[in-house]
């Protein structure tokens, strides 16, 4: 019989059997699409960098979308870890690839529409999620509503509506739900192609970090202290979000045996593993290395039961999680990595002051411990409250002269903007400067600079004796020896002009920067704050002043015992509903519960949801674990290899 539940022309079925209008259904629909791509226009007219090439593509991806709607699974887990223009826009609470996830949304509403059955799995994969989506709900109005008395800011990460900010991942996840049930119901391939999407994302972060080291450091020189951060520029105040993504990504790549020709997927699984193994290695980071070994393992263990069950030959098969295994082995063992864990103890002290520094701020009482006290209150919280690991502050205000900046400096905090080297002469630096409660300094530099680490450093002090009076500082840099080159000058070094105040503990405000080259064209964008901070970008040495680096004290402290409870439901239920898949012998089944178990590791150590891309990869996987977990009745061929 014709089903009539569906979201389409065809009409559809309410939750009590009542038949839904097919003209209701076609104008949600329509307006939803329409509101999507009022967004997507608004967003990228305002974006700072190459808003004509970004609109370009998006829309070869709306027609692409449009003749092959399944593709979405291919390339969002591209455009997630990949595609981050962040340090050169200053955008936070708005990313690329929410543009794409609008897209995505705007054309499969009209193209490809869901059944109504799609929107939600079913069972106890329902009410998991459910009870989690309300907890990250309640968690996000806490957030901004929150009483705590904290100044007006233009940090990101001390304003309220920073709440929307970390929410953003599981919204987009959500949204996201029903086309991927969809076509999992509809050909039983989507979460094998996420997993080929995934693995794709691997082999474009690694181009991305090997360039990186290329410019920065050799290639293979496992000895040197540079940690790479490739495309992530939410790790500007530091964090292991490239470790935890690859703990998260590499095991999906265990579905590329399931293309055809089968030795071609095993050929690409193996260049994935390879390019996975590197990225890994370079950026030394304790629990990234436990996280993928756990993770491949998991994974490999379930990749030797399923093909058993499929007959198939296995051996072959599970070197490439052999080849990462031993990889992280021998470089456990060697130059810089051997150095970070011969001080594991020494961090691990860190870590717990760090911890026990964030608990003391916490709100007392029955309803903080339930509820928490709401998602992105702990930076505002330890501004407010703490004694130590207060995070610095930004705010733009305006006079009769125009837009400045003020700066609170509580940590090693920089304010800077990348830059386009002159090919020959100086750089000459003017700006106005005072300071507001006490005697301060203000640092200015040049330097080869991606995020974290700044080479070939030029520039000078500026000393601000006089209290509230705006003084002229002046200099000029020399280019010589900046944005170096490499692989035959295809490549140069970013380079970035730094501001920075000192001591701590007090402001320094900034104002009319300009800096030109010789023939006084203009090197700066947005020099005059008077499009706030856009093409600016903010970077922190302290990196514990911004997080608690524990995922679930983190949760706890933000959204309470149900919330980290909810989560690990989550998680949990995901898991097993890969180990489901698994048991029915589905290769798929295998990635998904190594990569979930891979990422909550990784968040023993670190507060890996706060990167709200890499939220969004984690909640899709988890999803995948839902809806490998539901009754096989509702799902025709779900799982099965083909």
């Amino acid at each position: 019989p014709m089903r009539t539940d569906v979201l389409s022309s065809t009409g559809g079925a309410g939750p009590a059997g009542t038949p839904i209008p097919t003209a209701i259904l076609l104008t949600v629909r329509i307006v939803g699409a329409a509101l999507c791509l009022v967004l997507v226009g608004f967003g990228v007219a305002r974006f700072p960098v190459v808003p004509e090439i970004f609109a370009g593509v998006l829309a070869a991806y709306a027609v692409l979308l449009w003749y092959r709607p399944a593709v979405f699974l291919l390339v969002l887990p591209v455009v997630l870890p990949a595609w981050d223009l962040g340090i050169w826009s200053g955008w936070m609470m708005v990313a690329e690839p929410d543009f794409f996830i609008l897209t995505t949304l705007a054309v499969l509403m009209i193209r490809t529409p869901p059944r109504l059955a799609d929107l939600l799995p079913t069972g106890l994969s329902r009410i998991v999620l459910l009870a989690f989506a309300a907890s990250w709900l309640l968690a996000t109005v806490t957030g901004l509503a929150s009483p705590l008395d904290a100044p007006y800011s233009d940090n990101a990460f001390l304003r309220p509506d920073n709440a929307l900010r970390l929410s953003k991942g599981l919204v987009e996840a959500l949204v996201l739900l029903p086309f991927l049930r969809q076509r999992e119901r509809s050909h039983g391939d989507a979460i094998s192609m996420l997993g080929w999407g995934m693995a794709i994302g691997i082999a474009v972060v690694a181009i991305m970090v090997s360039a990186e080291r290329a410019l920065f450091t050799p290639f293979l020189d496992f000895s040197a202290s540079y940690r790479v951060v490739g495309p992530f520029s939410s790790m500007r105040v530091g964090g292991g979000h490239i470790g935890a993504y690859i703990a998260l990504a590499l095991p999906m790549a265990l579905c590329l045996p399931r293309l055809h020709p089968r030795w071609m997927g095993m050929v690409l699984l193996r260049l994935t593993c390879i390019f996975g193994a590197y990225t890994l290695a370079v950026t030394f980071a304790r629990t990234a290395y436990v996280a993928v070994s756990i993770a491949m393992g998991i994974a490999g263990i379930g990749w030797l039961y399923a093909s058993r069950r499929q007959r198939r030959p296995f051996v072959l098969g599970l070197s490439p999680v052999v080849l990462v295994l031993a990889s992280l082995v021998a470089l456990a063992s060697y130059g810089g990595m051997r150095d970070r864990l011969v001080v594991s103890a020494k961090d691990f002290e860190t870590h717990r002051m760090n911890w026990q520094a964030g608990l003391a701020v916490r709100d007392t009482g029955v309803l903080p411990d339930l509820f928490g006290m709401g998602l992105g209150t702990y930076q505002r919280a330890m501004l407010m409250r703490s004694t130590v690991n207060r995070p610095s502050d930004i705010v733009l205000r305006q006079d009769g002269q125009g837009t400045y900046v003020s700066l609170l400096v509580e940590t090693q905090f920089f304010l800077g903007q990348k830059i386009a080297l002159p090919a020959a002469g100086d750089l000459h630096l003017s700006l106005r400067a005072r300071a507001v409660d006490d005697r301060a300094t203000l640092e200015v530099s040049v330097c080869d600079k991606v995020l974290l680490y700044s080479d070939q450093c030029r520039g000078g002090t500026a000393k601000l004796d006089a209290l509230d009076i705006w003084q002229p500082v002046a200099m000029t840099l020399s280019v010589k020896g900046l944005g170096g080159g490499s692989l035959l000058g295809s490549l140069h070094r970013p380079v970035e002009l730094s501001l920075a105040g000192t001591p701590i503990g007090h402001r320094v405000e900034i104002r009319d920067v300009r800096l030109s080259d010789d023939t006084g064209r203009s090197l700066l964008e947005n020099a005059d704050f008077t499009h706030g901070l856009d093409r600016w970008i903010f970077t922190d040495d302290s990196h514990g002043a911004w997080r608690m680096l524990n995922q679930y004290l983190m949760l706890w402290f933000e959204t309470g015992a149900l919330g980290v409870a909810a989560f690990l439901a989550l998680g949990g239920l995901a898991v097993a509903g890969g180990v489901r898949a698994t048991w029915h012998g589905a290769v798929t089944g295998a990635a998904v519960a190594g990569s979930v178990v891979g990422f909550l590791v990784s968040g023993l150590f670190d507060n890996v949801l706060e990167a709200p891309r890499l939220a969004t990869l984690f909640f899709l996987v988890c999803l995948c674990g839902l809806v490998q977990w539901e009754d096989r009745r509702h799902r025709p061929r779900l799982g099965n290899p083909r």
